[in-house]
């Protein structure tokens, strides 16, 4: 314990850092995720518009690369482009607050997720308590719906001639 009081306050702040980041995983250390969602693609940019490179099968791994929003750089076997965070929504990295950890939280605010779902509306909680308040109800049909592929050379061909900005 000497050994530290030792240290200049400087030196014991950065000692602190880094043992933080150690913990956390560490800045730019490989991270593998599980894709769990059928019928994801790899796009060029961190866009649903942008071109499609590839496929990535429930199941498959891909190496994180880097998170921007609610996109993630990956590498998928050679093939380095964007998927989007449903693929994988176990995924979701924690992030760590310095400022929470030394002078406590802020108040708790409403995140960009949190509001998508809640404009969705449905989210697999409210389903499942739906089904279960409306066993009489027939869902086979939103079932099928719900695996229905959209061709992307099509989806490009829409996104392109109604003027979409993605």
């Amino acid at each position: 314990m000497r050994r530290f009081m030792k240290l200049s306050r400087k030196t014991l702040g950065l000692l602190i850092i880094v043992m933080m980041l150690l913990l956390s995983g560490g800045p730019g250390w490989a991270r593998t995720l599980t894709v769990s969602q059928p019928n994801q693609q790899i796009y060029q940019e961190a866009n649903f518009a942008s071109t499609p490179l590839g496929a990535v099968p429930q199941g498959a791994k891909v190496n994180l690369i880097r998170q921007e929003g609610e996109w993630y750089k990956v590498d998928y076997q050679g093939t380095i482009g964007w998927l989007h965070r449903q693929a994988v929504p176990e995924a979701a990295p924690a992030k760590m607050d310095l400022s929470k950890m030394l002078f406590g939280g802020p108040v708790k605010e409403t995140g960009s997720d949190e509001v998508a779902l809640a404009g969705k509306g449905f989210t697999p909680e409210v389903e499942a308590g739906f089904r279960q308040k409306n066993p009489g109800l027939a869902y086979a049909q939103v079932d099928k719906v719900e695996t229905f592929g959209v061709d992307q050379a099509q989806l490009q061909k829409f996104v392109s001639e109604g003027g979409l900005n993605p």
